[in-house]
């Protein structure tokens, strides 16, 4: 059985919001290969980063 590319897309969007940013390359560059180096993929740390952002400044409101 083959995939259905476009209902899988339609769930992704459904599903997730997808946040991008730019910065600058060799800032990027050294970024990813610190969490490579760790074993930590850039959406679990994205993902950890804005929960504690979201928990602290629920507090502060």
């Amino acid at each position: 059985m083959s995939r259905n590319y476009r209902k899988e897309a339609e769930w992704q969007k459904q599903k997730y919001k997808r946040i991008e940013l730019r910065v600058d390359k060799k800032l990027g560059e050294e970024f990813i290969d610190l969490l490579e180096s760790k074993g930590i993929s850039r959406n679990d740390w994205g993902t950890e980063q804005i929960k504690r952002f979201l928990k602290n400044n629920k507090k502060n409101a």
